[in-house]
């Protein structure tokens, strides 16, 4: 089980640290992590509640249609607003006395911040949080690590089963269709993004929405792809192709196999993500691909499917032991198509554990 108690006293430290009041959340990931509440909003402009923290308490703050949804997930306690939501916490702090207050500036909208600030008066000081809450969630508790295991196992499966039998001449969309049907049926909450398929020319495309055209064979087909389950998500990426592969499939698949496997071998605790970026690219741009991965190593993972920390040419994040993050290189060459793969584990203190198991297709 989670230990919601401890993440809210993690969050009071941050905000003792700061001379802060309170903290005010607005973020579906973040209001989940420290409430347990699982809707969405619609929008950045249709919240569908707010949590409230301070050094004594918390609460959920939603509309009266969702309330009851509210207080059976909530592990703190839930209140009903009225709308315009900004007005009715903003006089709540106001008449609270609150005077310093947290607020997730990367996700309040400007719209909501100025109503929030004329409702709450002077008195009241707006101060951003800047990462303070994303980073909460970048170590995983062991029930954290657990349940996005088991959606990994479950991705890995719905991977196998999805392409078995994949014949020539099937649309990306139905490939698609197929995968997010697999995860439904065996008890994913649903896909944690858009299923990518990629086929052929659409490989060099690192991200990509799957359309009509018909997969040939021999060609690269990218599937990125990753379950939700308990509001964790899974990530995972392969390339395969129906029958012999081209030469030159196999050759792009080994420099992208070469670079990933080199990365899996170095990540640890104490690395930073610049780092074990320059290792994957450092394999590829020996292989003369130099300029054909244009993307990042990886990212963390978890309730987002982008988290903290970023491994990337330009990060400065150092890993810690029970971070999950993702591995994948890839090549994109215009106009013929790309090989991405992508795994996943936990950094620890003297390596990298790997929790994917779905199989990869080595070209020889």
């Amino acid at each position: 089980m989670t230990d919601p108690a401890n993440r809210l006293n993690r969050l009071r430290a941050l905000l003792a640290e700061r001379d802060l009041d309170a903290a005010l959340i607005v973020h579906p990931a973040n209001r989940f992590y420290l409430s347990g509440f699982t809707a969405d909003d619609h929008g950045p402009d249709e919240s569908s509640g707010v949590l409230l923290i301070d050094r004594a308490g918390a609460t959920l703050l939603t509309s009266p249609t969702n309330l009851p949804w509210a207080e059976s997930e909530s592990r703190v306690p839930v209140a009903g607003w009225e709308r315009p939501w900004e007005r009715f916490v903003g006089k709540r702090l106001r008449d609270e006395g609150t005077v310093r207050v947290g607020f997730e500036d990367a996700a309040l909208t400007v719209a909501s911040h100025g109503a929030l600030m004329t409702a709450a008066g002077g008195e009241v000081a707006l101060v951003p949080l800047g990462d303070a809450t994303r980073s909460l969630r970048a170590v995983k508790e062991p029930a954290e690590l657990a349940l996005m295991a088991e959606a990994i196992r479950l991705t890995d499966d719905v991977f196998v089963a999805a392409t078995a039998d994949l014949q020539p001449g099937t649309s990306e969309r139905a490939l698609a269709w197929r995968i997010e049907r697999e995860m439904r049926e065996r008890g994913a909450d649903g896909p944690a993004f858009q299923t990518i398929v990629a086929a052929g020319p659409h490989g060099a495309r690192p991200h990509h929405a799957a359309g009509d055209r018909p997969i040939a064979a021999g060609e690269p087909i990218i599937i990125d792809m990753g379950a939700r389950l308990g509001g964790y998500a899974a990530d995972l990426t392969r390339t395969v192709w129906i029958g012999e592969p081209t030469p030159r499939l196999r050759a792009v698949y080994t420099v992208v196999e070469s670079a990933q496997r080199a990365a899996l071998g170095a990540l640890r605790a104490g690395l930073t993500g610049k780092a074990a970026d320059a290792i994957a690219r450092e394999v590829i741009t020996a292989a003369g691909h130099e300029r054909d991965f244009g993307h990042g190593l990886g990212h963390g993972l978890g309730i987002g499917v982008h988290e903290a920390p970023s491994l990337g040419t330009t990060s400065a994040d150092i890993l810690s032991e029970g971070q999950v993050v993702t591995v994948e290189p890839g090549v994109y060459l215009p106009g013929w198509g790309g090989v991405r793969i992508e795994d996943v584990g936990v950094i620890e203190a003297d390596g990298f554990r790997v929790l994917t198991g779905a199989p990869k297709t080595p070209p020889d």
